[in-house]
């Protein structure tokens, strides 16, 4: 079972709301793992996917419309199956470069266009739905 958590994104969270539930799920989520974000300055495509070459490894995931989508028992399969600590990366406001999307696995939480700041508070909300799940506890209806 993974015991970290990272989550690499461009840009910082502005609304308050948005960053309460992130707070929120991260609290949740310290009795079953450790959640790290990196906040990198969204600095253009191009950029921005030279950038991510650090953060990568085979447990490398992209949030991107393109990818495999799952529903929540599925998706807590996919938590549950990871050997190694996965990084997750949402992509500034331009996206990646194709280099980049091929290296990597692509996850969709949705086909529907959403901020990018809404996205990491969902993705953080179905991780910590996933642990409830796996852990057999009471959340996921």
């Amino acid at each position: 079972m993974i015991s970290k958590i990272k989550v690499v994104t461009f840009g910082k969270i502005k609304e308050k709301y948005i960053k309460d539930g992130i707070s929120q799920y991260c609290q949740r989520l310290q009795m079953f793992c450790k959640i790290e974000t990196i906040e990198l300055k969204d600095k253009g495509r191009e950029n921005n996917s030279k950038t991510l070459e650090r953060y990568i490894n085979k447990n490398t995931f992209l949030l991107d419309e393109e990818g495999k989508e799952y529903n929540s028992i599925s998706f807590s399969e996919f938590i549950k199956n990871l050997h190694q600590n996965p990084i997750f990366i949402i992509g500034g406001a331009e996206g990646f470069n194709s280099e980049i999307k091929k290296k990597l696995d692509k996850i969709s939480l949705s086909q529907m266009t959403m901020i990018h700041d809404m996205t990491r508070l969902f993705l953080f909300e179905q991780i910590y739905r996933s642990f409830m799940v796996i852990n057999n506890k009471k959340y996921h209806k």
